[in-house]
């Protein structure tokens, strides 16, 4: 046989020792034809686009469209983006949302805020646990108190206030 006819063959795909078929490369894991591989390549990252880079785009795809929008298509296909993605730009755009010093602020002060109301919260269940339990340890003084016969001064709910936790320290 002649090395053309070689070069056309289908490559075996049978297995020795139980490992890879051959005529598989190692990278790819699809057989040696010359086609490109339908597998997801392993250490690609994800793009962070900017927001100037969407606004770019945006510009871009309305100017299209003003043309006629027939080209709309393969531009995004250059680009390597999605319609569905460039709608919800457009979206985030309208409602103000895509500039970018005001997107970043925006999430950190989300996140300062959901962070400190959620330290909040846990203050306020630890404080209404020991209020209840206060309840409980001065309910139970009471019928002690009763039980001995210990005589208790009345109790004025709207005379007593509550102190403060600064109210122990001095005043200039």
């Amino acid at each position: 046989m002649s090395s053309a006819t070689i070069d056309h063959m289908p490559q075996s795909t049978e297995t020795t020792g139980g490992r890879r078929p051959e005529g598989v490369s190692v990278d790819s894991g699809a057989p040696n034809t010359g086609h490109p591989s339908s597998e997801v390549p392993v250490g690609k990252k994800r793009r962070n686009l900017t927001a100037a880079y969407k606004i770019r785009v945006l510009e871009t795809i309305k100017t299209l469209k003003d043309d006629g929008g027939s080209s709309i298509g393969s531009y995004l296909r250059k680009e390597g983006l999605y319609y569905a993605a460039v709608r919800k730009w457009e979206k985030q755009y309208e409602r103000g949302d895509l500039s970018g010093a005001h997107a970043k602020s925006k999430g950190k002060a989300t996140g300062t805020l959901q962070l400190e109301n959620k330290k909040l919260r846990r203050k306020l269940a630890s404080t209404e646990k020991q209020l209840e339990q206060s309840k409980i340890i001065i309910d139970i003084q009471k019928k002690i108190s009763k039980l001995l016969g210990i005589e208790q001064p009345e109790f004025d709910e709207t005379t007593y206030e509550l102190k403060s936790p600064n109210s122990h320290k001095k005043s200039p």
